[in-house]
């Protein structure tokens, strides 16, 4: 048995780090009696926290048959990732005629902190997510528009996996490091023209590389994909 955990909001982050960094791969089931003795937690309580995970999306629950994680559906990746281009290019060309000093300045240490956790042996893959986050962060909470960067980051159920599924399977972090570089220079240079390729380049970077792989070598991390 782990540590005892005395809240469902203890539980219920360690059970959404683990499925949104693949631990717990999609489609697996999540049954109450092993969370119990995991977490040395009444029934009462894993319920709650399963609850709450099935509100975000993470799990489905299905009265007398259990508790699965749900798998990606590869439609609402591709429609967040067309969002999250339209809205961020928009951010970034208000954000560069008016960056500060200071301001870029955290750009660049937020870019140069991603490239120092890519660059180790074995990288922290939850400490990269986040690195990357807190950097992209930066210029929506420069123009104010922490809600519109908190419901991106809300509609992670899918999104946020896959994310971490390019980042810890296709090798591509030299692919983002140099993003985010290309990014930081349109920024000093406030080249509004270069923001929308780029940013469509940075987020459909991980459909490119993992590519054939979708439907291949992990087609079971996402929902089947139904005909019209």
């Amino acid at each position: 048995m782990e540590q005892q955990y005395k809240t469902d909001a203890e539980i219920y982050a360690v059970l959404e780090r683990e499925i949104i960094d693949l631990t717990i791969r999609p489609g697996s089931a999540l049954s109450e009696n092993p969370l119990c003795a995991r977490f040395g937690a009444p029934r009462s309580l894993i319920r709650v926290v399963l609850q709450k995970l099935q509100e975000n999306g993470l799990v489905r629950i299905v009265p007398y048959k259990g508790t699965t994680v749900t798998r990606l559906n590869r439609r609402i990746v591709d429609e967040l990732i067309y969002e999250r281009t339209a809205v961020e290019g928009r951010i970034l060309r208000d954000f560069a005629p008016i960056a500060t000093p200071a301001q870029r300045a955290q750009i660049r240490a937020r870019v140069d902190a991603y490239e120092a956790l890519a660059r180790v042996e074995s990288p922290d893959f939850n400490k990269l997510y986040e690195a990357d986050c807190r950097l992209h962060e930066t210029w929506f909470s420069a123009m104010d528009k922490m809600y519109l960067w908190s419901t991106l980051q809300n509609a992670h159920a899918d999104y946020s996996r896959f994310r971490m599924l390019d980042t810890m399977t296709t090798g591509g972090l030299d692919e983002v490091i140099a993003d985010h570089r290309n990014l930081l220079n349109a920024i000093e240079r406030c080249d509004l023209a270069a923001f929308e390729p780029l940013v469509e380049r940075h987020l459909y970077g991980g459909i490119r590389r993992l590519g054939s792989k979708l439907t291949k070598e992990y087609a079971d991390f996402f929902e089947p994909e139904t005909v019209k």
